[in-house]
């Protein structure tokens, strides 16, 4: 059985800056051994009804119930390090205030309580690239691994503090479907367990600054899946989702309807394709 990497993405064509593309197309998925897979076309459905007009479900069920998400505290690096019996802790899910937070910037490099929390995070990640923000911990921090990795073999590379210096242009997009461990999943006709999927548009490529856990200096040009996860991860530590990609339409109704009052705003940020303007330090 293949672990699928991290938020699951399948590759399409580049396409223009819209979302009503069809996706009856034979689409890609990757897997985290690099071995590729056809996803089924079969609605999502939760006791025989369409998913994407679901409105709550039974959580004894562990099916998604909105009212439902954990409500993680947010912790220092520091706080993380000396509580929590040496744990990481759960991951945050929908919707927890905490996946809507903007994580602050580490400050405090060659520090034992740092290392200690970036060897929980390697240690306890399930899928191939994630963030410290999703376990509580407020930290600009993201890992990425195996298929995600740019470094020889899928080495972990830790990224502290990232920022995008430049980005591919706008008509290279290339557009994804993506599912997050932090929403929700399904349960199609056949009984198998879906992800809630979201058609979103990434950069083909970033170049990225940020630091190591020294705190020394770091430069990559992402591409391919590290660019795509990359991207996903920079936006959970600026408190963007997946669902803020998407149409409100195109969402369950119950995701739709808790959504509803804060999302044009939302997709205004994450469309916006930022870069590092000089607007504060590059590296800390």
């Amino acid at each position: 059985m293949h672990m699928f990497s991290p938020c699951i993405s399948i590759l399409l064509q580049p396409t223009r800056r819209e979302f009503a593309c069809s996706l009856s197309s034979l689409l890609t998925l990757s897997t985290s051994d690099g071995k590729t897979a056809t996803p089924t076309t079969t609605p999502l459905v939760l006791d025989g009804r369409d998913y994407a007009n679901i409105d709550d479900v039974d959580p004894r069920n562990n099916e998604y119930n909105p009212r439902h998400g954990t409500k993680l505290q947010l912790r220092s690096v520091a706080s993380n390090a000396h509580s929590n019996h040496g744990l990481l802790g759960p991951m945050a899910k929908y919707p927890d205030p905490i996946l809507r937070q903007t994580a602050s910037p580490v400050t405090k490099f060659d520090d034992p309580d740092l290392d200690f929390v970036v060897d929980l995070l390697l240690g306890g990640m399930k899928t191939n690239s994630t963030t410290a923000l999703q376990y509580g911990i407020d930290a600009r921090i993201v890992i990425l691994r195996g298929p995600a990795s740019p470094l020889p073999f899928g080495k972990p590379l830790v990224l502290i503090n990232p920022n995008v210096l430049s980005r591919s242009s706008e008509d290279k997009m290339v557009s994804w479907i993506e599912y997050c461990g932090d929403i929700p999943v399904a349960v199609d006709q056949e009984g198998t367990a879906k992800p809630l999927e979201v058609e979103l548009l990434r950069d083909e490529v970033v170049e990225v600054a940020a630091q190591d856990i020294r705190g020394l200096p770091i430069r990559k040009a992402l591409g391919g899946e590290a660019a795509r996860a990359f991207q996903h991860e920079l936006d959970h530590l600026d408190g963007l989702l997946i669902i803020d990609h998407s149409g409100l339409d195109e969402l369950p109704k119950s995701i739709a309807r808790e959504e509803a009052p804060h999302h044009a705003a939302r997709q205004r940020r994450a469309f916006e394709r930022r870069v590092y303007q000089g607007n504060g330090p590059l590296y800390w």
